[in-house]
């Protein structure tokens, strides 16, 4: 018989209002993984057989064209779901997830996740607000490589990160995924040694500092009055 995995639900927002009996049968269904940096847990193309609870670490979804130019990115911190996009109606995952760090992981049968959920209404207006949510990161981040000066992408694109991903502290906001020098050239859309060289001068400036793999920015307002 297999052993049910001691999880807490309620630490995930879209399970946060279901019932004793529903919960019950959500952890029937639950299954544990654990991925290392750098693994794939499934890449575009792949049938949607699994909706995933990320328990501890970062995952990054990611969707590029044959040239390599980043189309999709997004980060999953803990205690958050993916993938939503395609829930209901779609075959197959339209990008790919690797695992940013160590991770441990839950996932479902999505067939299983879906026929729960289907009429429960708390559950279904959290998915559509989480939609919102994803499409807005994604129209943030279109928006910082629309420019064509390699500089201003790296500067927005560490703003993007702040609005997104950052949470504020003394020093200063906190970006919580952690970021290297060409992940962010990615998500910039530039070189690593461009991105080096803006970091760099920022850094020189007092602006921002790197705490591990960690950005710290500390004056905020450069780069609000920016993008303004």
């Amino acid at each position: 018989m297999r052993t049910i995995p001691e999880i807490d639900l309620s630490s995930f927002e879209i399970f946060s209002t279901l019932c004793d009996s529903d919960l019950k049968e959500m952890k029937r269904m639950i299954f544990k993984r654990t991925y290392k940096k750098n693994q794939l847990l499934f890449t575009e193309g792949d049938p949607r057989e699994r909706i995933f609870l990320l328990n501890e670490g970062y995952v990054k979804l990611e969707k590029t064209n044959q040239e390599a130019t980043m189309l999709y990115i997004n980060y999953i911190k803990p205690n958050d779901i993916f993938p939503y996009v395609g829930l209901f109606n779609e075959d197959f995952y339209r990008y790919s997830a690797y695992a940013l760090t160590d991770i441990d992981v839950y996932y479902i049968p999505t067939k299983h996740f879906e026929s729960l959920i289907r009429d429960k209404n708390d559950q279904l207006y959290l998915i559509l607000r989480r939609l919102d949510i994803l499409t807005k990161r994604h129209q943030d981040r279109l928006q910082t490589i629309s420019t064509s000066f390699a500089t201003d992408r790296v500067e927005q694109s560490i703003y993007y990160l702040v609005q997104n991903f950052s949470v504020e502290t003394e020093e200063g906001y906190f970006i919580d995924i952690p970021i290297t020098m060409t992940e962010l050239a990615k998500i910039a859309g530039t070189t690593r040694e461009t991105v080096s060289h803006v970091y760099h001068d920022l850094k020189n400036d007092g602006i921002v500092s790197m705490e591990g793999r960690h950005v710290i920015v500390h004056d905020i307002d450069y780069f609000s009055e920016k993008s303004t």
